[in-house]
């Protein structure tokens, strides 16, 4: 079908164990770069990151 687009979006969330507020601000930075490259290289493009202290947000293309 001419001019048809589709875009598919996930909105993944991991939690720590328990939710124990394992990830450090120290680390974040390193840490979301580290996820981004595995996205990046399963072929996905990753948009946003961020989480919180015992969690982390994954918003995937």
């Amino acid at each position: 079908m001419p001019g048809t687009y589709s875009q598919v979006l996930l909105h993944v969330v991991f939690s720590t164990r328990k939710r124990a507020a394992m990830i450090k601000p120290e680390f974040q930075t390193r840490l979301y770069e580290y996820i981004g490259g595995i996205v990046r290289s399963e072929g996905g493009s990753l948009l946003a990151i961020g989480g919180m202290p015992d969690h982390v947000h994954l918003l995937l293309r």
